[in-house]
């Protein structure tokens, strides 16, 4: 009887020579994905942790952030508000209008930062030094021979004409025959003028602008008014109380250039003015017109601080001042 061995297979028959090989890169590519889809789950759990906290964090951040806004409006506010009444109730020493002011300053400071502590907050206002510029607070009737010379700034300009004394006018014949307020830029020569009358066709009250003496643009219309008197705000852009943007002559005013303000076709029409101006020089003219040394801006420093905000800021104040 033959001999018969048996020996165990050869696993290169099943396998191949890389079996092995294969296997193991088989594993890692397992393992990979395995590490990829827990790293990716990790990623989706931190990236919702983190949009959560911002979420958070951000409606914190809104609230305190409208407070401090709430504060710098009311420093501001009550910072022009003290200047306009110190001026209107000015002296002839422009001294103690300023030195005026700063104590309001220092008083508005210790009236705004009682009412916010007790919100748990801390308020303040200062005044920069040596910031308060000096103007004048114009207020009173004005001729056709009024001028209020070296001007480079206005603002809360207001003109009151006496309904009954309007010309009737239209673009045409405004120019010779309408009342109008002219910003005499002579170092320039040019003119901006704003006309007051009444259409004489259309039995409308007209608020016009031009320039250099040419044909005006109509700007706003009115075919009535409240009481007897015409109200333009010149600097607000306002007429009758009313928005009338287009007025004042943002565009071509130069804040570094100086200007004279003239009135034209103003004899015999009851008219009234206040403003304030940034210039130290009186006006010329028969006409009543007062003027009285003011504070024409200043500039104060806010800041506000809570748990969670530290907010400051400097502002320019000049009340009633046209963006230019």
């Amino acid at each position: 009887m033959a001999d018969v061995s048996i020996s165990p297979p050869d696993p290169d028959r099943f396998r191949g020579e890389n079996g092995f090989r294969d296997a193991n890169r088989g594993q890692l590519l397992l393992l990979a994905g395995l590490v990829m889809a827990v790293s990716l789950v990790a990623l989706v759990v931190l990236l919702n942790a983190t949009i959560y906290s911002e979420n958070v964090a951000t409606r914190g951040i809104e609230s305190a952030d409208g407070e401090a806004l709430e504060v710098r409006a009311t420093m501001v506010e009550g910072t022009g508000e003290l200047i306009d009444a110190r001026n209107r109730n000015a002296t002839e020493e422009y001294a103690e209008t300023e030195a005026a002011v700063e104590d309001g300053i220092a008083a508005l400071d210790a009236r705004v930062a009682g009412g916010y502590a007790r919100r748990g907050g801390v308020a303040n206002v200062t005044l920069v030094e040596n910031s308060l510029r000096e103007g004048r607070f114009l207020t009173g009737p004005v001729d056709s021979s009024t001028a209020v010379t070296d001007v480079d700034r206005t603002r809360g300009f207001v003109v009151e004409i006496d309904s009954d004394d309007l010309e009737t006018a239209n673009t045409s014949t405004a120019s010779d025959e309408a009342f109008h307020v002219v910003l005499n830029r002579s170092a320039v020569g040019a003119t901006d003028e704003v006309y007051v009358y009444e259409d004489d066709e259309e039995d409308e009250y007209v608020v016009a602008t031009g320039e250099d003496g040419a044909e005006p643009t109509v700007r706003c219309r009115r075919s009535s008014i409240d009481g007897d008197r015409v109200a333009v705000d010149l600097t607000d852009g306002r007429f009758d109380g009313d928005p009338c943007p287009g007025l004042w002559p943002t565009e071509r005013l130069d804040p570094d250039e100086s200007y004279a303000i003239e009135f034209a076709n103003a004899d015999g029409v009851d008219t009234e003015v206040t403003a304030t101006v940034r210039s130290t020089t009186d006006p010329a003219g028969g006409a009543a017109l007062e003027s009285t040394p003011a504070v024409y801006e200043a500039a104060i420093d806010v800041s506000y601080r809570t748990a969670e905000l530290r907010f400051e800021t400097r502002v320019r104040v000049a009340p009633g001042e046209p963006d230019v």
